[in-house]
């Protein structure tokens, strides 16, 4: 089987977050060996990178953030006449600009592409963590703050020559004052949430700060520039997104895959190691780092890795569903049914999981503990489709009693 990097992408992914959205959960808050945050510890200057495969000659300026939101001036009237017309000051500055963005995505063609603020509006396209950004960009112009909050989804696995993007998820928050309590000078904040798809069966990850979200920016289109082979073109957003955020874990291990993608597994084992020294239970640089180590017949250090894997609490439920496939995959079933066990305490309510569980006891020959999953599955599917999906199997393996 062809062993693949994995890179993820934030959406707005983003989870495509290169955690893509890397897994979108492990680029904040993580801590070090010791326990401290080891945020503070992380420096730019620290992270190895092998400049000389790169030459950058034919490369296009970067944007720098404040083009990322900005706003025409026609744009910008369209969005201020909304906001001041005498019939919504009734709302509150948050729900008004909310509104607004509602109806203007309404038509938007929820395209997988990371925008600028000003290029989204013109095409009405751009994905999550566009909206995002164009979000950004209408609350700068009101008394309006802005928040970012990771969400936890169904991710979206691209397969291209050896490498999986994994498309994880954001979604804005706005907020403004409500309530002045004088005697207590207490304020009480009015929110809202702007999301291409709400939903509340999702899992809602932690906030991140203004900074690792523009860093988000440069590490999705460098994400989006991989997809296209474009090596020389992604490396020097990689780069603007670390100096930006050298935190940003997605865009770290999005480094070592272009590393090890230019032949140079030397700087990409440094780049593995450096991010496991500060982020010691990151999914997306371990499994990385453990195919990197299997095609070079490490399997003593791969298997520990494998091991560690199994151990860490990651509390996205999806990220165990990856692993079980991958595990489903090699034939490791009983490794898949540890990870299926470990989405099933998170989230008991995913359809997937028992679609999967359904799939081991067919490989298994249990028929009547597969159509068990299967009727589970159906019971939780969140779509007709799949409805209609785990229908249909189920009436093959009735067919076939």
């Amino acid at each position: 089987m062809k062993l693949a990097h994995r890179l993820s992408i934030g959406y707005i992914l983003l989870a495509l977050l290169l955690n893509g959205c890397s897994s979108a959960n492990s680029s904040l808050s993580a801590q070090d060996k010791s326990g401290n945050d080891s945020t503070e510890k992380l420096r730019f200057a620290d992270i190895p990178v092998n400049q000389d495969l790169f030459t950058n000659e034919t490369v296009m300026p970067l944007p720098m953030p404040p083009e990322i939101f900005f706003l025409t001036a026609e744009q910008q009237r369209e969005f201020l006449e909304f906001y001041y017309d005498e019939a919504r000051q009734h709302l509150l500055p948050d729900r008004r600009l909310a509104s607004f963005v509602e109806r203007r995505y309404t038509d938007f063609n929820y395209y997988g592409k990371t925008l600028k603020a000003t290029n989204s509006l013109q095409g009405e396209t751009g994905n999550c963590l566009s909206l995002a950004i164009l979000t950004t960009a209408y609350a700068r112009l009101i008394d309006v703050s802005v928040d970012y909050q990771l969400v936890y989804s169904v991710p979206i696995y691209e397969l291209i020559d050896d490498t999986l993007y994994v498309s994880s998820h954001i979604r804005s928050r706005v907020s403004s004052p409500s309530e002045h309590n004088r005697e207590t000078g207490q304020i009480s904040y009015s929110h809202s949430f702007i999301d291409y798809f709400p939903s509340a069966r999702r899992q809602r990850g932690q906030y991140i700060s203004e900074q690792h979200f523009i860093s988000m920016f440069y590490q999705n289109v460098a994400a989006e520039l991989l997809k296209q082979n474009d090596d020389e073109a992604a490396f020097p957003y990689l780069m603007k997104a670390l100096q930006i955020a050298p935190d940003n874990v997605a865009a770290l291990n999005a480094l070592a895959v272009l590393h090890r993608r230019k032949q140079d597994v030397i700087t990409a084992e440094k780049l593995y190691r450096f991010i496991l020294d500060y982020y010691p239970v990151n999914l997306n640089a371990m499994i990385n780092f453990r195919e990197m180590l299997t095609l070079q017949g490490r399997y003593k250090e791969a298997h520990a890795l494998n091991e560690t894997i199994s151990h860490i609490n990651d509390p996205n439920p999806y990220e165990w569903i990856f692993l079980a496939d991958e595990a489903i995959q090699h034939g490791q079933l009983a490794r898949a049914e540890r990870y299926l066990e470990r989405a099933q305490h998170l989230a008991p309510y995913l359809d997937e999981i028992y679609f999967r569980y359904a799939h081991i006891d067919y490989q298994r020959g249990r028929i009547t503990s597969a159509q068990h999953h299967l009727s589970t599955a159906h019971q939780f599917a969140r779509t007709v489709d799949r409805r209609q999906l785990y229908k249909a199997k189920l009436g093959v393996l009735h067919a076939a009693e």
